[in-house]
């Protein structure tokens, strides 16, 4: 068990509402149709959902926008939707939250659809989902115009989040730019990446990837401490990053540190799983979130993981107050 210093952790959360974050990756629209099942179809052997309640979310790098919203931080948004009305839909509830829009760079392409992902849930279960997608890279001109924005705008920042659904945002040229960008500024950068990429976050401040990604990368299953400390140590070395974390359901999170050259291991907090969607974007923008506002690597992976355990206890892409994760600290015992 590590412990905070509560004085420390209040003084962090009071610098939120002035931190800057910039978000770059792939923007998602999240459907959710939600419903009751009370029969079987007689066309086919599937259920039939009675929708009572339809919402409409920002998810894949919008939905790190939203968490970091809801802890008060500004976020500037760099990414890509398409030319039609989903792509009005997205820009509405972009609006909705702590983002600057004159700092925003979304770009409209005629080539890619808005990505909108469609949960039709019952009972408090996914029944399916329905992806409506085409999946491109930036093309060299588009790549420009966003590093152009992502030049303007890094100063103003206190740390960038690269948030990688291998979607086509971000390309392997634009990953390795703007990380370089950020580290000339001395940026905190942090990743939440896909294993095609998985050894082109070169000098990240930290990437997050679950246990499966990160051994899916090393080509090797990752489930006692000793293999996850191992692999930990391997691609912080390899990507020259000052840490890594490797989240791992229901083991809670492992933090590797290069300069302690030690692994922590930090047990999960979660009493009830209902929803794991999106859980990952409330790691990485709590983590980042804390990082910035002056919490040390293993302080603000605590606090992350104090997160990720009250936003999984609920349906759906959810993020998590500070008053919510205050209250989740206290309860865990985490303040010393």
């Amino acid at each position: 068990m590590y412990y905070l210093d509560k004085k420390r952790y209040l003084e962090a959360a009071s610098k939120l509402k002035t931190t800057k974050i910039i978000v770059i990756g792939d923007l998602i629209l999240d459907e959710y149709l939600i419903g009751e099942v009370n029969r079987i179809s007689p066309e086919a052997p599937v259920p039939v959902v009675w929708v009572r309640n339809e919402k409409t979310t920002l998810g894949g790098a919008g939905n790190v926008v939203k968490n970091l919203s809801r802890l008060g931080v500004q976020s500037f948004v760099l990414g890509r939707a398409g030319n039609d009305s989903a792509a009005k839909t997205l820009d509405d509830l972009l609006s909705t939250e702590n983002t600057s829009s004159s700092k925003n760079t979304i770009i409209r392409s005629e080539k890619v659809p808005t990505i909108l992902k469609t949960r039709v849930i019952a009972g408090h279960q996914q029944v399916c989902r329905i992806d409506r997608e085409e999946t491109f890279p930036l093309s060299d001109a588009e790549e420009k115009q966003l590093l152009e924005s992502f030049s303007k705008i890094i100063q103003e920042a206190d740390a960038v989040v690269l948030s990688d659904y291998d979607k086509g945002t971000l390309t392997a040229s634009l990953i390795r730019k703007t990380i370089d960008i950020a580290v000339q500024h001395k940026k905190i950068v942090t990743v939440d990446p896909q294993v095609s990429h998985f050894f082109q976050y070169e000098k990240a401040t930290v990437m997050t990837p679950n246990h499966h990604e990160a051994g899916k990368a090393l080509g090797k299953k990752l489930e006692t401490n000793a293999e996850v400390e191992e692999a930990a140590k391997k691609i912080a070395e390899n990507l020259n990053s000052p840490s890594m974390m490797i989240t791992r359901g229901e083991k809670g999170m492992s933090l590797y540190i290069s300069s302690e050259s030690k692994t922590y291991h930090i047990p999960t907090v979660a009493k009830e799983v209902f929803d794991v969607t999106g859980a990952g974007d409330t790691v990485i923008s709590v983590y980042t979130s804390f990082l910035a506002a002056g919490l040390g690597e293993l302080e603000a992976a605590i606090v992350s993981n104090a997160a990720a355990g009250v936003v999984v206890g609920k349906l759906g892409a959810e993020t998590v107050s500070l008053e919510e994760l205050l209250e989740a600290l206290e309860k865990r015992g985490s303040f010393q």
